[in-house]
């Protein structure tokens, strides 16, 4: 029993060596998310339009126009991402858009759109800026 617990004992402190030494901390470096492009985004024509927290012009011809999101949360849930939005867009007061479901089934809510990237990527900064970490932007082609 005492050469069980030597060799147990043993295999620990090899295991904990070697995580510690050739693991990175996850606290050692920024996770940064890239920009996502995409060939054809749906401008939620025949769709549902996007919830939001308040009213969002929509331009005349949106076929034409391609927008930047800036992606704060993902969820499974509709219901839980409608409620997102809405809590973010009462407490930021800005415009909260749920996106419709991706091929994997995932409702993006996004902190407003934006025409041109540079717009996207400037407030972008500012997003993060307010403890939005994670936040990425959502670019389209």
């Amino acid at each position: 029993m005492k050469k069980l617990a030597l060799i147990s004992g043993l295999l620990f402190m090899v295991v904990y060596f070697w995580v510690n030494t050739f693991s990175k901390e996850e606290a050692s470096f920024d996770v940064v998310y890239p920009s996502v492009s995409v060939n054809s985004f749906p401008d939620f024509e025949g769709s549902a339009p996007p919830v939001t927290g308040t009213t969002v012009s929509t331009p005349t011809d949106n076929k034409q126009v391609k927008y930047n999101y800036l992606i704060v949360a993902s969820f499974t849930d509709l219901d839980q991402a409608n409620r997102m939005a809405e809590e973010y867009a009462g407490k930021l007061q800005a415009d909260m858009l749920v996106l419709p479901a991706t091929t994997n089934g995932y409702y993006r809510v996004s902190y407003g759109r934006y025409v041109t990237t540079g717009e996207a990527l400037a407030a972008l900064e500012t997003l993060k800026a307010d403890n939005f970490h994670d936040a990425w932007l959502l670019a389209s082609k």
